[in-house]
């Protein structure tokens, strides 16, 4: 008797193609958002000069930092919304939206209790700066609970369209300020703004994946912390370099640096689409067959933006800033690979907490300690401290590749022992 295998092949087809299609939605929503917050950053590198700027990309990376938390209320609450059984995922997500508003309230005060050791570090002229830094940190990461919730229901317009609200009003309310006034404390004051105006526009898009009153989150708070800890260990090292040439090289060096860390963003945050797709499968028993295309792909990308940088030098460096920052173009490619290389480590990172592992955050902080140590050593130039970067996050990912390739040889080696 012949078997019938149309059926599942068709659930397979289309399982398929709304993974494409969701990667093609979420991809366009995250495209959007970070063309906006790069466009934040050219304008106000010409708006602000070198100088000006140096202090100015300090705070952007403060942000990135102080940012994980909302990343690691995204990434747990996706996790627990697809674990869920279906009937229970409005009211669960529900219960994260509601946790995440304390946790902005304590994000807020903390950054705010740190601003004079901050102030003091980065060379900044009293504390308002890391105060606005506050302000900003707050609504920010209110959207990280309605980005997890979309992500956990797979709802991948709903999600797109969230990334992109976020990064166009953060962005918008940045640039006006800072075009406007070319001063470093009204564009945050306009980048606050602006968040907390996407963040209202956000809840509507979330409010149909939810039901009130919320579900009470036994152990979300663990889940948070691990969530976070790991993530804020990954974006400590992407980020310190900017804060370490901040402190050792002179101003208009240390500016020189915070354009080519704008290259870096965009070669990082390329490939986002394909960790934020593929984490709740990697959460579910669609692990398996997503981790490696997964990575496949980064890489790809990853190869594509290196390329392209080194290519046409002196266009990325034009488009960055202008003439002021045209001796970083022999160099800029670095700034491409130390991007893509820990676009790499990221994903792999997505998949050891989708999974619950821990023993990567060990790694992640090793290599962040490495990585102050050489640079205290070694700062005498851009390149140096680049050159020193670009060889950590490669170490990183060689770790991170060494861990998926034991990975799927013991699953192999699990399903031959099944057979």
């Amino acid at each position: 008797m012949a078997i019938n295998n149309t059926a599942p092949r068709a659930r397979l087809a289309s399982l398929q193609d709304g993974a494409l299609r969701g990667a093609v939605l979420v991809g366009v929503g995250l495209a959007i958002g970070q063309a906006m917050a790069y466009l934040l950053s050219l304008i106000a590198a010409r708006s602000l000069g070198p100088d000006g700027y140096g202090v100015f990309g300090s705070m952007l990376a403060l942000l990135m930092v102080g940012g994980v938390l909302a990343l690691g209320i995204q990434a747990a609450g996706a996790k627990r919304v697809v674990l869920a059984p279906g009937g229970q995922r409005p009211a669960v997500g529900s219960g994260i939206v509601r946790w995440s508003l304390v946790a902005a309230l304590a994000i807020g005060i903390a950054t705010i209790v740190v601003s004079p050791a901050l102030s003091w570090l980065l060379h900044l002229d009293g504390p308002w700066f890391i105060v606005l830094v506050a302000a900003n940190l707050a609504p920010l990461t209110i959207s990280g609970s309605l980005l997890g919730v979309a992500q956990g229901r797979e709802a991948y317009a709903r999600l797109a369209a969230i990334y992109a609200i976020v990064g166009i009003g953060r962005a918008v309310g940045g640039i006006l300020a800072v075009v406007v006034t070319e001063s470093i404390m009204w564009a945050l004051v306009g980048m606050a703004i602006g968040t907390w105006m996407a963040v209202a526009v956000g809840w509507f898009f979330s409010k149909p994946l939810v039901e009130l009153p919320g579900k009470k989150l036994a152990g979300f708070r663990i889940e948070v912390f691990h969530a976070t800890h790991a993530l804020l260990a990954l974006f400590v090292l992407t980020n310190l370099d900017v804060l370490l040439a901040r402190h050792f090289l002179p101003a208009e060096q240390a500016g020189l640096y915070a354009a080519g860390a704008v290259v870096t963003k965009v070669a990082f945050w390329l490939p986002q689409f394909v960790a934020t797709i593929a984490y709740p499968r990697l959460a579910d028993h669609r692990r398996a067959a997503t981790l490696t295309k997964g990575a496949l792909a980064v890489v790809i990308i990853g190869v594509a933006s290196v390329g392209f940088v080194a290519l046409f030098p002196n266009f990325v460096v034009t488009f960055i800033g202008g003439a002021a920052y045209e001796a970083l173009a022999s160099e800029i490619w670095i700034f491409a690979a130390i991007g893509a290389t820990f676009a790499l480590a990221q994903f792999l990172l997505y998949s050891q907490i989708a999974a619950s592992k821990k023993a990567a955050i060990a790694v992640l902080w090793i290599a962040t300690l490495a990585l102050v140590v050489l640079v205290i050593a070694f700062h005498a130039s851009v390149l140096q401290i680049a050159l020193i970067v670009l060889g950590v996050a490669l170490s990183l990912s060689l770790v991170g590749v060494v861990e998926l390739f034991f990975e799927r040889s013991k699953e192999s080696r699990l399903a031959k022992h099944a057979h």
